[in-house]
């Protein structure tokens, strides 16, 4: 019985703390509170709403993005409150295109006239800012061989996010008219593949040629190098290079997409891509390797990767 005792003076204390850190705009001191709270009571409503304007006071718009969605996935109330400050943490993140996606879908089922007056607002504001930055996408589409490969891909990536998809005929046409890196290729690819491109587009990478249509592919993150791969070469080195699987995982990324949307299998059996991969790396760490013809072939494709 003793064991318990403390434990209502301990709530007691922090729901004083957590109180009159916030009448004092503490909110860093709040946010302590709250967290030492949490390691032994749940929130109660009026706790959670107190803990999203925290988050918001103190711009940490990611964490209060994902508090406010797990709160009205949990049915915590008032819910119209916790999915403002859930789109307000959207907009501040800048993902004005789910901002203007989920107001929309929501808008006719908000009752309050006051929810509607503070959304309403907020789309608009959303919409705009997405107005501006395509036309900065279009801009920088216009002038897109003279970007680096770096900007090149922000902005695909860009692109993606904001399903700016109105851009497919100007992808399409960079993608079979431009020399390219494979990464670049790839993105294109997702891009178009989002966008239901459904006409066939001619892929040029250094070790083959090949028509797709983008409509039918699957995603750079359901390839083939992606699910069944990519895991066998790192329990592979788990176990024999353990400490290069960190750098390995970031090189494994990078020619899963350079591949993209190449069929893997096509070129050679799993287990000789492993064994290609594995030499590879021991190449990079100055290790001496054997290989024979079949895997030579595969180690060469390997390093083309990287060009």
């Amino acid at each position: 019985m003793s064991d318990i005792i403390p434990f209502p003076k301990m709530k007691n204390k922090l729901m004083k703390d957590i109180d009159e850190a916030m009448k004092q705009a503490q909110y860093e001191r709040a946010y302590d509170a709250f967290n030492a709270y949490e390691r032994h009571f749940e929130l109660s409503p009026e706790l959670a709403l107190m803990k999203c304007e925290v988050l918001w006071q103190l711009e940490a718009y990611l964490e209060l993005k994902e508090e406010s969605n797990i709160l009205m996935v949990q049915g915590f109330q008032p819910y119209d409150t916790l999915m403002i400050y859930y789109i307000k943490s959207l907009f501040a993140l800048g993902h004005y295109h789910s901002v203007v996606e989920m107001i929309t879908q929501v808008i006719d089922e908000v009752r309050e006239h006051e929810t509607r007056l503070i959304l309403l607002p907020i789309k608009d504001q959303a919409q705009s800012k997405l107005d501006e930055r395509q036309d900065y996408m279009a801009h920088r589409l216009q002038n897109f061989t003279y970007l680096d490969q770096s900007e090149q891909t922000q902005l695909l990536l860009s692109l993606i996010d904001d399903s700016a998809y109105q851009f497919q005929s100007t992808i399409a046409y960079l993608l079979q008219n431009e020399t390219l890196p494979m990464n670049i290729q790839s993105l294109m690819l997702e891009y178009l593949r989002f966008a239901r491109y459904n006409q066939c587009v001619q892929v040029e990478k250094p070790f083959c040629n090949l028509k797709v249509k983008p409509s039918e592919l699957s995603g750079i993150e359901q390839t083939t190098f992606k699910t069944e791969l990519l895991p066998r070469i790192i329990h592979r080195l788990e176990s024999e290079m353990p400490s290069f699987v960190h750098e390995a995982y970031v090189h494994l990324h990078t020619h899963n997409i350079a591949l993209y949307p190449v069929d893997i299998l096509e070129e050679a059996s799993i287990d000789t891509w492993i064994e290609g991969y594995m030499n590879y790396f021991k190449a990079l760490m100055g290790f001496e390797y054997e290989t024979d013809g079949a895997t030579t072939a595969i180690f060469n494709l390997i390093k083309s990767l990287n060009t």
